[in-house]
């Protein structure tokens, strides 16, 4: 049986213009929405976060 994602709005992010320009060049591409791309974008980013003091104990 498959999960269920449930999926919160948290941020109203405010982006340059060329984080804009580079997102619809992406869905153009691809043919994605350009809000699932962001959301996709900063759901990586955030899961891959390690703090600096995290960083440097592992590698030490």
């Amino acid at each position: 049986m498959k999960e269920k994602t449930v999926v919160k709005q948290l941020y109203r992010l405010n982006v340059e213009p060329r984080v804009i320009d580079q997102l619809t060049k992406l869905a153009s591409r691809t043919g994605e929405p350009k809000t699932r791309i962001a959301t996709r974008l900063f759901t990586e980013a955030v899961m891959n976060f390690k703090p600096d003091r995290a960083r440097k104990s592992s590698a030490g």
